[in-house]
């Protein structure tokens, strides 16, 4: 991820219950309401990531050391276990670990009701909070998103050397956006995943209106 500055404006990151929300939103996996199993998401939160989990009882932010520069690609990697454990990694280095955090399954169950209006909840939104319901408490993320991929397993448990290419698929991986199709409403997914592909829906607005694909500032 890159961004510029003075565009991502909230700020500082606290590591409490659900905090991460109040950032700048990179990736939103919230529910409405009360959580069954859970929802995690991250966000840019004072130039530093948040990563919060919350299990549907108890929730954990974490926030990263370092603040980020701006006008340079970030290499950025999170990882949650089922016993509680959660890490953010920032260019490979292991910025921040617990061992407390919430436990057990925070997947989104197969079949939960929608509650009212709230139609975007069983997905996985990126650079805004998915509901829309305020977009001055839950602030969009301003800047560029390129090579997403998502794992079944931890990845990483300790500093490694960031890739310097695109992501290939392998047998851990469930979802893989290049996001190199130029143009058009549709993000593929490249993971080849077993019960994929789950490509994405582009889906535009706000002033000036995005999200756009920006071939000039690409990360690879």
């Amino acid at each position: 991820m890159r961004f510029a500055p003075n565009e991502n404006q909230s700020g500082p990151c606290n590591e409490e219950n659900d905090t991460w929300i109040n950032g700048n939103i990179i990736f939103d996996r919230d529910i409405f309401g009360t959580p069954d199993y859970g929802d995690f998401g991250i966000s840019l939160y004072g130039n530093r990531i948040a990563f919060g989990v919350h299990n549907g009882s108890n929730g954990m932010t974490i926030c990263s050391n370092t603040p980020l520069s701006a006008n340079t690609w970030h290499h950025i990697a999170v990882t949650r276990s089922t016993g509680g454990t959660m890490r953010i990694f920032v260019n490979g280095n292991l910025e921040r670990q617990i061992t407390n955090g919430p436990a057990g399954d925070i997947s989104y169950r197969v079949g939960r009701s929608i509650t009212g209006s709230y139609v975007n909840e069983p997905y996985l939104v990126i650079g805004a909070e998915k509901h829309d319901y305020d977009r001055n408490a839950y602030p969009s993320f301003s800047g560029w998103i390129d090579e997403v991929r998502l794992s079944k397993v931890v990845r990483y448990s300790s500093s490694f050397t960031p890739p310097n290419s695109p992501f290939s698929t392998d047998a851990n991986t469930v979802g893989l956006y290049h996001f190199d199709e130029g143009s058009g409403n549709t993000v593929l997914d490249a993971s080849n995943a077993s019960g994929g592909p789950s490509h994405g829906i582009l889906n535009y607005g706000g002033s000036p209106a995005g999200p756009i694909y920006d071939p000039t500032i690409k990360r690879y």
